[in-house]
């Protein structure tokens, strides 16, 4: 089952009829109380992420379930203009972004880059611990993969095993994972991915209960 797709703007438009989809697709599904407040939990982490990106943003929501497994979907198209592009640009030239701070932080900062940047060499290093390649590809930098063909496929689960294996060794990794223990979506979902093709940007939640 799909919900209804909802649009929605960082400046709040849309937020409570998305909230009212997942909250649809919990009555669908007939889950329970605490299964429905952490699929809403949920839905209001994405809100607040994409409420925060920088620029004017559109973007569509919408709730698919099966049984007792359900995605999320929030897929964000930019509406930019070149002088909010140069100042993204900027911030995240040096592959570094001081404001990305928590799991969700990160999360904004890649959607902040990838809807506001044509080269995409310069990877933080917590986007470049995520990245899928596929197995048929031979690069050995993340970075060269998505330089190259424009795409990228992020994943938690694969940014946490990354950060567990470091974080006995780096404190920077130790204060990652001590961020991802914090927060709501790290701990509630079972996997977050985020697609990202030309100016396309689409995070899927997924969590079964």
């Amino acid at each position: 089952m799909k919900s209804d797709v909802v649009k929605i703007t960082n400046s709040g438009e849309g937020f409570n009829e998305a909230l009212c989809a997942a909250d649809a697709a919990a009555l669908y599904r007939g889950i329970g109380k605490k299964e429905t407040l952490h699929l809403r939990l949920l839905a209001e982490e994405m809100m607040g992420m994409i409420r925060q990106i920088t620029g004017e943003t559109e973007a569509e929501f919408w709730v698919s379930s099966e049984g007792e497994s359900f995605e999320l979907h929030l897929v964000a198209y930019p509406v930019m203009t070149q002088a909010m592009r140069k100042e993204l640009l900027k911030a995240s030239s040096s592959g570094k972004n001081a404001a990305a701070k928590g799991f969700m932080g990160k999360i904004k900062d890649i959607f902040n880059r990838a809807l506001a940047s044509d080269d995409m060499r310069n990877l933080a290093y917590y986007y470049s611990q995520g990245i899928i390649m596929p197995e048929n590809v031979y690069m050995t930098d993340s970075a060269s993969y998505v330089s190259t063909t424009g795409t990228v496929s992020w994943s938690m689960n694969k940014y946490k095993t990354e950060v567990e294996k470091e974080s006995a060794n780096n404190a920077e990794a130790k204060d990652e994972w001590d961020e991802l223990e914090k927060s709501i979506v790290a701990s509630i979902a079972d996997e977050v991915e985020i697609a990202i093709s030309g100016d396309k940007v689409e995070m899927t939640v997924y969590k079964k209960f």
